[in-house]
């Protein structure tokens, strides 16, 4: 029997498809400078599916908000690669 008066929670949990957001802290090889950081920030951004970047050049780091059902980490880490940088384990503390 179809529902048609439905509140925002049922429409929420109706288990309709919509994006998948996703959290990811990307350790970078390289960034030396702010406009180190803010070039990372920017090729981040560029990719379609990213939402939300964060960069900690102190920390070598970047925290990423992105729909991973329009970008996947791999992209990211390779878009950084052809700006320059490396991405490395974010725990990894040889950098």
């Amino acid at each position: 029997m179809p529902v048609n008066n439905m509140d925002k929670t049922n429409i929420s949990n109706s288990g309709s498809e919509g994006p998948l957001t996703g959290k990811v802290t990307i350790g970078i090889a390289g960034m030396s400078c702010d406009n180190c950081a803010k070039r990372v920030e920017r090729t981040l951004r560029a990719l379609a599916g990213v939402k939300e970047v964060t960069v900690d050049r102190a920390g070598a780091v970047a925290q990423v908000t992105f729909d991973s059902s329009m970008v996947t980490i791999p992209a990211m880490r390779d878009a950084l690669l052809k700006s320059g940088y490396e991405s490395v384990d974010p725990t990894d503390s040889s950098r």
